[in-house]
């Protein structure tokens, strides 16, 4: 099995569609369809059914699918290492992370990776959605950037921060004063008991700041009404500053925007101990990784340090 070959017929698994696979492999549809008739004589028997207009691997073509995802992998991999080796700073950057996070780490370190890197291309995935070991399944995706509370066991990983959790609530909010100054959080602590009949703007319990909400909401055992539910971090930050109900969110996002708002908010810490997540940066393990994409994660980490220090000085 060749590595052409076996992209070929992943691309046909992929679309089943000889047209769509054509088509992105930048080549003709007959050339295609002679391709895949010459290799199904030479095995000896059809690798896809042909049905309801598609293509649909038999038996025998889902074995080949099995070892001709391993050929791409490894095809892939060598080269990346190649074109580390022989061109140093030239290559591609294909990182997957949710929109918000995407906006506090992305785009305040990029300058800086591409005044090292001029001609490495960076391509971005950002998802309103969970962004996590599923989006390594495509071996396009060189990095996934994302906060977890629980390490993945089976990707290789970086950690690039940990940060609190913080409650975000309009600065007039009526149990405002009721917070006050507790050592070991790093803002002021508020009973989330009080917040018990209070609407809340709550992410979904698939991502991470909406899985922590549901965990806090249990540890407290508090059901407290939920007016809207969305993917969308910044816009239930801004919708909790302007008073339609409390939100969750990372301290970082809750910067960001605030930064961009002139009105008054206020970022309280919550929980019984301190809230905290963690934003790592994984990939495939015992994927090859060219120096720039390791440049990349320690300008991704020497960021996240110098964030958190100004946020302390600044508490």
């Amino acid at each position: 099995m060749e590595l052409k070959e076996a992209r070929y017929i992943l691309a046909i698994a992929k679309h089943k569609s000889i047209g769509k696979a054509a088509e992105s492999l930048f080549i003709s549809q007959p050339s295609l369809s002679k391709y895949l008739k010459n290799l199904e004589d030479h095995l000896g028997a059809p690798l896809f059914n042909r049905r309801d207009g598609g293509y649909y691997p038999t038996y025998l073509g889902e074995r080949y699918l099995h070892y001709a995802k391993r050929i791409v992998a490894y095809g892939d991999e060598w080269n990346r290492e190649h074109d580390d080796i022989t061109h140093r700073e030239r290559g591609r950057l294909n990182i997957a992370i949710p929109l918000m996070l995407g906006s506090t780490l992305i785009q305040p370190t990029l300058m800086q990776f591409h005044n090292r890197y001029p001609y490495v291309t960076f391509n971005i995935k950002e998802e309103a959605s969970f962004v996590a070991e599923a989006s390594l399944k495509s071996h396009s995706i060189d990095l996934t950037i994302y906060n977890v509370h629980e390490f993945p066991k089976l990707l290789d990983y970086q950690v690039l921060r940990e940060e609190e959790i913080v409650l975000i609530l309009p600065s007039g909010h009526s149990l405002a004063q009721k917070a006050q100054i507790i050592p070991g959080f790093h803002h002021p602590w508020i009973d989330l008991e009080l917040f018990r009949d209070e609407n809340f703007i709550l992410l979904y319990p698939d991502q991470n700041t909406g899985g922590i909400a549901l965990n806090l909401f249990q540890e407290y055992g508090m059901n407290p009404p939920v007016l809207l539910h969305t993917r969308n971090s910044e816009m239930s930050i801004k919708l909790a500053m302007d008073g339609l109900g409390a939100a969750f969110a990372p301290e970082s996002y809750y910067r960001q925007v605030a930064s961009e708002r002139g009105h008054g908010s206020l970022c309280l810490s919550v929980g019984k101990q301190q809230v905290l997540t963690t934003t790592i940066a994984a990939w495939q393990k015992n994927r090859y990784q060219p120096q720039y994409v390791r440049d990349y994660i320690g300008i991704l980490r020497d960021f996240c340090a110098a964030s958190a220090l100004e946020g302390s000085s600044g508490e």
